[in-house]
């Protein structure tokens, strides 16, 4: 468990690092484009799940583009795949109008349905890790804050993610001292998996108290003073990059260019 919990703390601590070859490109614009994109892709109709499919060439374009790998964000992506099965599992049942047949294989709307939500909370999620892996999780929530979102809510946002750190890092110091006195034993017995979750609980709050009073003895007014920090103002690279990524999937959206295609072919 404790390799476990230590690759955990790792990846975290990558989520606010920023890509080494990250264009000059404006964090707000970046947010703009992706929020662009998530309402764009959402809206394509339920049947039409190649033109969905074509969505995400968006990830992969912008991991291309700050030389992030694409592997380890699908990789990471499946992770939401199960709660987005048990999510659409009840279009299967509910909607069985027949759309196309595959030999004598009947496709129904329920099933397009379900294999829908899953592609669409996996692009989302694909989307959202490019953004944060390509700017930094702090830098994220600055730049949200200059876009208008409440201070309270990116403080809030900043916060979370430091108490995840607190929450894992509570979760090792018990795992080891497990480990230093369990003799070898890998198994934990179901017994005392309640004295572990309550000791946590109790260990992470009196820490994040701990830290609450630092904070506080050194100034602390409620806001994240990272969050505050001077940036660059918006130049005319980051309105092209967001007029290009915006007509691009809009484009997409109204044109279906996936069908006109398949039409195109059928044609010759």
């Amino acid at each position: 468990m404790s390799n476990r919990l230590q690759h955990l703390l790792a990846q975290l601590s990558a989520l606010n690092r920023a890509a080494p070859d990250s264009p000059t490109i404006d964090p707000r614009a970046r947010i703009v484009a992706t929020v662009v994109y998530l309402i764009v892709m959402l809206s394509v109709p339920i049947v039409r799940l190649s033109e969905l499919l074509l969505y995400a060439l968006f990830p992969i374009i912008c991991a291309a583009d700050v030389r992030i790998k694409y592997r380890p964000i699908l990789r990471q992506s499946l992770v939401i795949v199960p709660f987005a099965a048990l999510v659409g599992l009840f279009n299967i049942f509910y909607e069985r109008e027949a759309v196309f047949t595959i030999g004598s294989v009947v496709i129904t709307r329920g099933w397009l349905g379900f294999c829908s939500i899953i592609v669409r909370a996996m692009l989302s999620v694909q989307a959202l890790l490019v953004l944060v892996r390509t700017e930094g999780y702090y830098a994220i929530c600055n730049s949200l804050q200059r876009l208008g979102v409440p201070a309270a809510l990116t403080t809030q946002m900043a916060m979370l993610y430091r108490y995840m750190f607190v929450l894992i890092e509570q979760l090792l110091s018990l795992s080891r001292a497990r480990s230093a006195r369990s003799f070898g034993r890998r198994a934990m017995p179901v017994s005392d998996w309640g004295a572990i979750v309550g000791q946590l609980t109790v260990r992470t709050f009196d820490r994040a108290e701990r830290i609450s009073q630092a904070m506080l003895s050194r100034g602390f007014d409620g806001r994240m003073p990272a969050l505050h920090a001077s940036a660059r103002g918006w130049q005319w690279r980051d309105t092209i990059y967001v007029a290009a990524w915006s007509a691009s999937l809009v484009a997409c959206r109204v044109l279906y260019p996936v069908e006109r295609f398949a039409r195109f072919f059928n044609s010759l």
